[in-house]
């Protein structure tokens, strides 16, 4: 992997947004079952077994068609002027309102662009339109910042934090991002709630191109709706889509989802390719929401690649993204649990892991030349990669570093219920390990089906 020009890449998109750094120099095989949370939009207090503090409410998600949505009106209001993490600070007047439809072309002229979404908070690319966004260009996703913490419930049977105020963008045609080093494109939210990311629904998403997302800023989302649907439960940006899906040269940060995938879930996508892209402090938060003993339902605090085959994750950062998802299916409290492997007495199924990845039924996919460093299971497997149900061949994983991942069970990689004589992993050359723990003690390199 070439580090230093990642290095140079992530620098220099920092620097831009202001931080000051760098400036110097719906047919599914074995389906899983979707899961509750355990929200916050802070940073989790970590220790090698893992516990943070957590505590949430909800309300109603609300409902959108799938199709072209309306105009919508929504109040223009004053979006906050900047973030406290050295983000794009985000000017209080001029720019572009969006309701219920995306533009086909954002520009810088147009920038920033204030979607607030319809009715129901939703804006749409629809089926035949292809939106490309230009370089420099700031989608801010502020929907309804009035709604107040009078929205928000707090208890056991509820554990979420949940608003109808925020947008979710969903997406029927084609969407082009097209930034560059020195001019990302950023997806962010003045919301204090943050937004409903972005969302594709499979064959209702294929016809109008493949999706591309260069030099790109995405954060700020908050899918934290316990019990709902997978576009508010996974993924920040949830690409359920038949082909591939490219990402190179992004930035991935303070993403929160409650069922699986802290910042991105590919799922069934076939070719995608994610590479030179840094995935920082994103976080899954769960509370498994079925009575299955130990099991969990979750998985990747960062990333999942979800029934999906032919991927290459390539040449990435994974750094400080955590994943909670634990035995808790009636209370919100964090419990340390095993994994299961399968097969077992109790029949469960165990889909909880991966601090920073998670690979549910991989189809021949690579990871190659990638830094894993400081990632989290909390009290769970895997500190950086669960693979889990490979039915065929794997996950082939070479030149990859792995440096300070904690777990609570488990190695830094964890495999478990592979099929007959599938070759779950290839462990090929190049991979180092160093100062990676398992509560507290060294932790294995590889555990589970494919230590065997």
């Amino acid at each position: 992997m070439n580090r230093s020009a990642t290095l140079h890449t992530v620098l220099s998109v920092l620097c831009l947004l202001g931080g000051g750094v760098g400036c110097s120099g719906e047919v599914e095989p074995v389906e899983e079952v979707p899961s509750g949370i355990v929200p916050d939009s802070g940073s989790p207090d970590r220790d090698d077994a893992g516990t943070p503090d957590r505590d949430a409410g909800t309300s109603d998600a609300g409902t959108s068609d799938a199709g072209t949505a309306d105009a919508g009106a929504s109040d223009a209001g004053t979006p906050d002027a900047g973030t406290a993490d050295g983000g794009v600070v985000i000017p209080g007047d001029g720019g572009t309102q969006v309701a219920g439809t995306m533009p086909a072309r954002l520009t810088l002229a147009g920038s920033p662009y204030r979607v607030v979404g319809n009715a129901q908070y939703v804006v749409t690319i629809p089926k035949g339109q292809t939106t490309t966004v230009e370089p420099g260009v700031v989608i801010d996703f502020k929907g309804n910042p009035s709604v107040t913490d009078a929205d928000v419930r707090d208890s056991a049977q509820d554990v979420m934090n949940h608003q109808n105020g925020r947008v979710e963008l969903r997406v029927y045609g084609r969407i082009l991002v097209q930034g560059t080093a020195s001019a990302p494109v950023t997806f962010t939210s003045t919301n204090p709630y943050g937004w409903w990311g972005m969302n594709f629904f499979g064959d209702q998403s294929k016809g109008d191109g493949d999706p591309v997302f260069r030099h790109m800023v995405f954060e700020k989302v908050r899918k934290n709706d316990y019990n709902g649907d997978r576009d508010r439960t996974r993924g920040a940006l949830w690409a359920y889509y038949p082909g591939p899906v490219t990402i190179e040269h992004s930035l991935f940060r303070d993403n929160e989802s409650s069922g699986k995938c802290g910042a991105l879930d590919l799922m069934f996508t076939d070719g995608s390719v994610v590479t030179d892209t840094l995935f920082e402090n994103n976080r899954t938060r769960d509370i498994d929401r079925f009575a299955t003993g130990d099991g969990a339902t979750s998985g990747g605090g960062a990333m999942c690649v979800t029934h999906g085959r032919n991927s290459i994750v390539r040449g990435n950062t994974f750094r400080n993204n955590t994943l909670s998802a634990f035995r808790g299916s009636r209370s919100n409290a964090l419990q340390p649990r095993t994994y299961e492997v399968w097969p077992n007495g109790t029949n469960h199924y165990d889909l909880g892991g991966g601090g920073a990845l998670h690979y549910f039924q991989p189809d021949h996919d690579l990871i190659e030349n990638n830094i894993f460093e400081n990632n989290a299971a909390v009290r769970g497997p895997g500190a950086a990669l669960y693979l889990e149900d490979v039915p065929n061949a794997g996950v082939t994983l070479r030149g990859n570093t792995f440096t300070g991942n904690q777990a609570g069970a488990g190695g830094v990689i964890v495999c478990n219920r592979g099929g007959g004589d599938a070759t779950e992993l290839v462990l090929g050359a190049g991979n180092t390990f160093s100062g990676n723990t398992v509560n507290g003690a060294a932790a294995p390199q590889v555990t589970g089906d494919c230590a065997r």
